[in-house]
């Protein structure tokens, strides 16, 4: 049984990316896919095509899942508790955590002190 060899990747123009991008909703990196160019090709024809960019939806999510994790902490869930509850590691709860500018407390439960 033989491979297929590799797809070469479909020619588009800016303007073709452009409408996959803007009316297909797809992502760079799903255009990319989809044609089979390199993201920073693709990012490159969209730029030239005057295309406005949509807003880091990623961030928004990581952004309210601090939130959560924050209001979980500050009723009194350990980080190993958030953990056990939604299945994050335990460094990224805490840099989430950090990020979100919670105070820390110690294992007796009390507010770390910061360190001179």
């Amino acid at each position: 049984m033989t491979s297929a060899p590799p797809r070469a990747p479909l020619t588009a123009n800016a303007a073709d990316f452009a409408r996959l991008y803007d009316d297909e909703q797809l992502s760079i990196r799903g255009i990319a896919a989809r044609t089979g160019h390199s993201y920073r090709y693709v990012r490159a024809r969209l730029i030239e095509a005057d295309v406005e960019f949509r807003e880091n939806t990623r961030r928004q999510e990581t952004e309210a899942l601090a939130a959560d994790f924050a209001a979980l902490y500050r009723r009194g869930l350990s980080i190993r508790g958030i953990r056990a509850r939604t299945g994050y590691s335990y460094r990224y709860i805490h840099a989430l955590l950090d990020d979100a500018g919670v105070v820390f407390r110690d294992h007796a439960g009390q507010p770390r002190k910061a360190a001179v």
